[in-house]
């Protein structure tokens, strides 16, 4: 795989791990709040965990790409 076919990879890859941490947080804490169906707390706490380790996973991928 060359150079530039990684950087649009890693490039891709860190899109869709936000887009991941996006579609977490709305299914698991928006979720949580407005079902109820589980323990609210517990839920809250392993959808921000989540959530913050795909956005981070997503945003570490993306920035080190460098053009």
């Amino acid at each position: 795989m060359g150079s530039k076919s990684w950087k649009k990879a890693k490039t891709a890859i860190g899109g869709i791990f936000i887009d991941l941490g996006k579609l977490s947080f709305g299914s698991l804490i928006l979720g949580s709040i407005l079902r109820g169906g589980l323990d609210p707390l517990q839920t809250f706490v392993f959808g921000t965990t989540v959530a913050v380790s795909l956005f981070a996973a997503g945003i570490w991928f993306v920035s080190t790409e460098k053009e």
